[in-house]
């Protein structure tokens, strides 16, 4: 595995590696959108398929955290970003469905919109 840190831009580079949120975050709570907004900026995935993505250490996750980095990442890589490894913490299993449903609503883009809307409407 090699990490290739660049210090000026603040930027870490991974080519084959286990990405942890915890200590990009540096909080048990991945709850806001400023540290979705950090882990997305953070990540410069080069293999997908040789990547891991670690909530170990996370106690709590929220859709907006989510959505700012996870959902991003699914909106610009699309299925690519299938390929990566998640690996959650055994004593939370909700974490897992809702990392799913983000990448299946963003990959679902103006469908999901639409899906939205047309369900508001029957309301």
């Amino acid at each position: 595995m090699r990490t290739i840190f660049c210090l000026f831009e603040k930027k870490v580079y991974f080519r084959s590696m286990n990405i942890s949120v915890y200590d990009i975050i540096q909080s048990k709570l991945a709850v806001n959108q400023d540290d979705g907004v950090k882990l997305f900026e953070s990540l410069h995935i080069e293999n997908f398929s040789n990547t891991s993505i670690s909530f170990i250490n996370i106690d709590l996750l929220s859709s907006l955290f989510l959505n700012e980095s996870i959902g991003r990442l699914a909106i610009i890589y699309g299925e690519k970003i299938s390929s990566i490894n998640f690996i959650y913490p055994q004593d939370k299993p909700l974490f897992k469905s809702k990392v799913e449903d983000v990448i299946e609503n963003a990959l679902m883009g103006d469908e999901y919109d639409h899906l939205v809307d047309e369900a508001k409407l029957t309301i």
